[in-house]
Parts: structure tokens; C-alpha cells; sequence
């Protein structure tokens, strides 16, 4: 809440005008909603209403949706009928519903390429094929439906919701207003070592392993995702989305604290991944349009900063900890290691069409960790592994294939003044492509990257629109009007030669 309070007072006048009364309630309605209603089950029905309610018209669905799906816990519960499992249901599945529904009744949504569409359902296919393959025809279909509300929601409505270049700003302003909520609720979890959205499956009785994670003496805050590593990731994008709307704020000072404030939040979960893959992001805004000089600028007191922790870190164990150079930090990256080198002899037995889950668990079982999990903690290793290698390069195409399109209508989306939108995705999916090798492919990082995947394609979308109309406008200014001036009679146009 506080956090939100210094975001809209942050913002200049008449954006804080659109967004201030909507952020403050939703920001303190939505947590209090989850805590004091005494079923789940009346919380997935006012989390259906939710975006519909605070949103209203389509130009607000993607950034209200995308600030709210930060804001709590995913609490999923399974669908039963007759004692089978039909799927699985939560609160993250209610927003998506109530959106999608929203972009569906309005005529205006955005008109995408169908290669987009045919390249992310590709992706779900994928998906389903590596979790389901060599088990029962019940299981096949909930975790296809489970695949389809998990992330052919996100990518659907994102895609739709973006009509015009003054929706995708929007839609990072309240993607950077989740970040500065949320940022404040994990400086106080790692003060107080108290994990507070654990209480919520406690007291709505949702079935959930929860486990604390604890790197230098202090707690890894995951805040509403109950998780560290994507919890970084995550409020990494939301700082980058912060850090390319300068001009959305009224002062440079004022900017400069939210964004402190945020990294802040962003270092409470003390995950590597995060600090590299925000650094990496904001360096390719720069290269995105050719900004070298900028770059440069920001690499100096970077490699200052860096020596400096470094250097406090050799001299702390607690601090060199906290960073993973030493202790737990320094034991996952030997894991990591160990079962890159253990998934790629697997790999090579099997590279056409990989293993089932099940066949996955047991020639793998040396690599379970104290959890009693295998954590595939390499996106590309596990996509390899269960879909074999045309899967993999599925997989790899949707990630870089909206980086080329980016990059190849850079200048274009420059023109249209969508600067900031093309630049935050082209920067998020790299940084995906980065942090996905060292972390698992699941959970709300991957929920957005096919969220992300849907912004490209109406960024595409924005640019062919853009090109359509100069060439209605070309074509107006190439026809002949000499035979409207020389008319003679009406309806009987005269030779122009004759006086």
C-alpha cells in the first residue's frame, strides 16, 4: 500500500488522475479480500469479477490484469467430479478468465498475424506433450486445460488488449506500480523473517509444500509467489518497466527514490538471476536504438559498484552468503552444474523425442536433492528432455523470434512513439532467454513470458497498422487531380489542353 501511495504521488497530474483512485483501492482491497472472506471458493468468485469491475474498457485490461496477477498467491485447488481430477483452478485462472471474457466482448481488440498465433500454439502443444506423454487419457486432458488457462490466457489476452501504443504504456506504468506495491512487503519480510502469504494457504486449507529459504542468516522474502527466485525475476521486470518511463513522472528525484525503493524489493530475495538479468535489459534499451554513448556511461560506475560489493563480500561471509558467492549460493551452483552435465548424457541417449516424466524421475533419481526433488533448474535442458529436440527448438523460436521482429521494426515502433513498450519486451524476453537457463521453467515468470509473447504480437500488430495507413496516405497524394479542376460540365470532364 505504501509503496502505491509513492508511486501515484510520483506521477505526473494527469496520469495520476487516470490510475491513482483504481491502484490505492485494488492494492488494499485485494489482499483484505483474500483474508477475510471465510471460503476459496468466494475469492475465485470476486477475483472473475475483479478486472471486469476495475477495468472497464480494453485499453485498461492488460495493465490492470497484469497488476493484479502479482498481487497474491496463485491458492489453486483442484476441480474434482466422481473422484477424478478434472483440473486445476486458482486465482491467477479467475483474472485470466474475467479478461479474456472482457477482450472477447469487445469488437475493438487487436487483429493479430496468424504466424504468431501458430507459433505459441505450437509452444502449448509442446507443453502438454512433455508433461502428459505415456499417462492416462484423464491426465492428458487436465493438463491440457491446465496449459491453456496457465498460458494460453495470458498470451490471448495481452495480445487482444493492446489496440493502440498509448494501452502498452499504460500497461507498464501498472506493471511498475505492482512492482513498488510489492517491493515494501519483502524489505519487511526479510526484517521481520516472516513469510506472510504463507498464512493464506493455512487458513484457506489449500493444499501447498511450502518451504522457507534462508541464504547468509536471512529469510529469501518470495513475497505473494511463495517463491525467491521468480519473485526476483519478476520485480526485475517491473524495475526495468520503471526504469523506461522517466517521462511519466514529475520529477527526475522523485523517479530516482521509486526506483531505489524497488531495487530494494528486488534484493530482498538475494537471487543473482535478477540483478544480471534487470543489468542486461537495461544495457539492450540502449543497444535497441543505438544509444552507445548512454551505454558506456552506465558501465563505469556499474563496474565500480560491482568491485565495491565484491570486495565487502570477500571481506563477510554473511554478505558473500547473501550474494551466492559462498555457502548455499555457491552449493546450487555446483547442482546446476552437476545436472547440466547429468540431463545432457540423458539428452544424447534419447534426442529425438526424449522421456516421459515418469522415465525422467528414474534415470535422474541421483540428482534428487534434499527436498526429495529433481529441480530442473535449466529451462532449455528440461524442454530438451521432454520433448526431445524439435520440441527444444519450438521452444527456442518463441524466444527469439519476437527479439528479430523487434529488432527488425525498431525504427518503425521509434516513429509511433512506442519506444518504451518495444523496448521493455525486447528486453524481458532476452532477459527470459538468460535467467532460463539457470531456473525452471513454471510459475509466473513463465506465465508472463507468453504474456510478453502476446505484447510483441500486438507491437506487430501497431506496426503494420502504422504502415497500412502511409500507404492509404501515399496513395491520396499520388492520384491525378487535374481531371476534378478541369471539369467542364458536371459529371463531364473536359481535355486540360483545351481553353
Amino acid at each position: 500500500m505504501l509503496g502505491v501511495l509513492l508511486f501515484v504521488w510520483a506521477l505526473r497530474a494527469p496520469l495520476r488522475r487516470d490510475m491513482a483512485t483504481r491502484a490505492v483501492a485494488m492494492a488494499f482491497f485485494m489482499p483484505v479480500t483474500a483474508w477475510m472472506l471465510p471460503n476459496i471458493w468466494l475469492v475465485y468468485l470476486v477475483m472473475l469479477a475483479w478486472v471486469p469491475l476495475f477495468a472497464g474498457r480494453l485499453e485498461r485490461v492488460a495493465g490492470i490484469y497484469l497488476f493484479s496477477l502479482l498481487l497474491l498467491p496463485g491458492l489453486d485447488m483442484t476441480f474434482e467430479f466422481g473422484g477424478t481430477r478434472l483440473f486445476d483452478f486458482g486465482v491467477h485462472d479467475a483474472l485470466a478468465i474475467g479478461s479474456a471474457l472482457l477482450v472477447l466482448r469487445d469488437p475493438r481488440r487487436c487483429r493479430i498475424s496468424g504466424a504468431d498465433d501458430r507459433r505459441v500454439s505450437l509452444l502449448l502443444v509442446v507443453l502438454v506433450f512433455g508433461l502428459a506423454r505415456e499417462t492416462s487419457f484423464t491426465h492428458f486432458m487436465r493438463t491440457a486445460i491446465n496449459v491453456a488457462l496457465d498460458y494460453g490466457l495470458p498470451y490471448f489476452i495481452l495480445s487482444r488488449s493492446l489496440p493502440v501504443v498509448e494501452a502498452m504504456r499504460s500497461a507498464l506504468r501498472w506493471l511498475a506500480c505492482a512492482g513498488a506495491a510489492i517491493a515494501p512487503v519483502l524489505v519487511f519480510e526479510v526484517s521481520q523473517t516472516w513469510p506472510i502469504y504463507n498464512e493464506l494457504y493455512w487458513r484457506h486449507n489449500v493444499p501447498m509444500l511450502l518451504i522457507v529459504k534462508m541464504r547468509g542468516a536471512m529469510l529469501r522474502a518470495g513475497g505473494p509467489f511463495n517463491e525467491p527466485t521468480s519473485m526476483a525475476l519478476v520485480l526485475a521486470m517491473c524495475a526495468f518497466a520503471l526504469w523506461l518511463l522517466r517521462d511519466d513522472f514529475r520529477t527526475r528525484a522523485r523517479h530516482a527514490l521509486l526506483f531505489a525503493v524497488t531495487f530494494a524489493g528486488l534484493s530482498s530475495p538475494q537471487s543473482r538471476n535478477a540483478w544480471v538479468g534487470l543489468g542486461l535489459a537495461i544495457a539492450l534499451a540502449d543497444i535497441f536504438v543505438d544509444r552507445w554513448s548512454a551505454l558506456l556511461h552506465k558501465l563505469v560506475p556499474t563496474a565500480a559498484a560491482i568491485t565495491m560489493v565484491v570486495f565487502v563480500a570477500s571481506s563477510s561471509p554473511d554478505w558473500s552468503e547473501s550474494l551466492g558467492l559462498s555457502g548455499q549460493g555457491s552449493d546450487t551452483a555446483e547442482y546446476r552444474r552437476n545436472l547440466l552435465q547429468r540431463g545432457s548424457e540423458e539428452f544424447w541417449k534419447s534426442p529425438i523425442i526424449g522421456y516421459s516424466s515418469a522415465q525422467l524421475e528414474s534415470r535422474l533419481n541421483d540428482m534428487r536433492q534434499g527436498e526429495g526433488i529433481i529441480d530442473y533448474v535449466n529451462s532449455y535442458l528440461w524442454f530438451g528432455l521432454v520433448a526431445g529436440l524439435p520440441g527444444l527448438l519450438v521452444f527456442v523460436a518463441n524466444l527469439f523470434s519476437p527479439l528479430a521482429m523487434l529488432w527488425s521494426r525498431r525504427w518503425t515502433l521509434v516513429e509511433i512513439d512506442a519506444y518504451a513498450p518495444a523496448a521493455f519486451v525486447f528486453g524481458c524476453v532476452a532477459m527470459l532467454g538468460m535467467t532460463l537457463v539457470f531456473t525452471s521453467f513454471g510459475l509466473r515468470p513463465s506465465l508472463l513470458a507468453f504474456g510478453f509473447f502476446g505484447f510483441a504480437a500486438a507491437l506487430r500488430a501497431a506496426c503494420r497498422t502504422y504502415w497500412h495507413e502511409e500507404e492509404e496516405k501515399a496513395e491520396e497524394h499520388a492520384q491525378p487531380v487535374w481531371p476534378q479542376l478541369a471539369a467542364g460540365l458536371p459529371g463531364r470532364p473536359q481535355d486540360p489542353l483545351v481553353r
